[in-house]
């Protein structure tokens, strides 16, 4: 095994991975002499004129922009000319002849049907009354359509001039499926494409010979081949980390010999160092010095009484707050014994200050 560790082995391993892998492409290479066409197999007509209004011309016109229309897109435009359509709606009219002929590719149900039935009487109580009848694949343009079929027809039927509104629609609803798919649709012009469409009545488009990978192809065959080759790596990697295991993290053998590097799965096992013991801990802390009265002891120049003089009261609530500001805020007694001789009292220490030796101290301790 360590002769495939070894640096210059494993270069020549990839140098041949990467012979192998042109010799590879180059058999698979697709045959490029036979020059790319696309034909449109069957025969088709697009114009049913029953009425008896439309022309050769226009009929003529509409076939050859049909052919370029369905050899790019799969989309096709019915038309069909009637007297009247009986005692079925001129939509449900129009619905079963696209279904009957297959208008329009079947997987992308791209087809329309223009009918033009010319004593129905419409629902403004016209007499004659025309519809566009889109195929599902088409069902949520259907207001744009109208739009078209509104401006294009309206004027030259109402006059009469049902030849003219068809051809002037036709060509309409042609631009905007050119539009609409990015392709030039001209007379008989069937450009090489590589897609195939079919209407489900035998009338389809074929395309044969080499056609060179489009942009959005290269992209999705590079992200295969990087996501293959990522999947690869981690499996790989997963039976590298199960053999390491095996051979040097048996339980008992301790520290690995051979350190390990990971990439996707495993980490090298690193005992953790024994925790170093604790530092003894000294003797606790001694018991406080004697303050003096405790919360009324002796701190803070006698606490809150006491030391100053007398704690919390140097004898009971009568002497805090009053004996201590007693020589302090004032005369005596008051307000217990603290905050008095210690600070000399905001009154025996200030030399009677604020209230000469009894005011403001005993003014507060007689009030409380």
């Amino acid at each position: 095994m360590k002769f495939f560790q070894k640096r210059s082995v494993a270069v020549l391993v990839l140098v041949i991975a990467v012979a192998l892998g042109c010799f590879i492409g180059q058999v698979k290479k697709p045959d490029v002499t036979e020059e790319a066409s696309t034909k449109i197999v069957g025969t088709y007509t697009y114009a049913y004129d029953y009425a008896g209004v439309l022309s050769d011309d226009t009929m003529e016109h509409i076939d050859a922009m049909n052919a370029s229309l369905f050899a790019q897109t799969g989309a096709q435009i019915m038309v069909v000319t009637v007297d009247d359509t009986g005692e079925e709606d001129i939509i449900a009219y129009g619905e079963s002849m696209g279904n009957r002929y297959g208008i329009g590719d079947k997987e992308r149900n791209n087809g329309i049907v223009l009918v033009l039935a010319l004593n129905n009487i419409s629902q403004g109580g016209l007499v004659g009354d025309y519809a566009e009848v889109p195929g599902l694949g088409l069902h949520r343009y259907e207001d744009s359509l109208n739009s078209i079929l509104s401006a294009y027809m309206e004027d030259s039927f109402a006059a009469g001039n049902y030849d003219k509104g068809v051809r002037k629609t036709v060509d309409a609803f042609m631009a905007w499926f050119a539009d609409f798919y990015s392709v030039t649709v001209k007379e008989n012009y069937i450009p090489v494409v590589p897609q195939t469409f079919e209407t489900g009545t035998g009338y389809y488009t074929q395309s044969t010979g080499y056609f060179a990978p489009t942009a959005g192809q290269l992209i999705g065959n590079a992200m295969v081949l990087v996501i293959t080759l990522f999947v690869v790596w981690m499996i790989l990697d997963a039976f590298r980390w199960r053999s390491y295991r095996r051979r040097y993290m048996r339980p008992g053998m301790g520290i690995p010999t051979v350190l390990y590097y990971p990439v996707f799965w495993g980490r090298p096992r690193r005992p953790r160092p024994p925790r170093p013991p604790r530092p003894p801990r000294g003797p606790g802390p001694g018991p406080r010095p004697p303050s003096g009265g405790g919360f009324g002891g002796g701190s803070f120049n006698g606490g809150f009484g006491g030391s100053r003089p007398g704690g919390f009261g140097g004898g009971s609530f009568g002497g805090s707050f009053g004996g201590s500001r007693g020589g302090s805020f004032g005369g005596g007694g008051s307000f217990g014994g603290g905050r008095g001789g210690s600070r000399g009292g905001f009154g025996g220490s200030r030399g009677g200050g604020f209230g000469g030796g009894g005011s403001f101290g005993g003014g507060r301790g007689g009030r409380r």
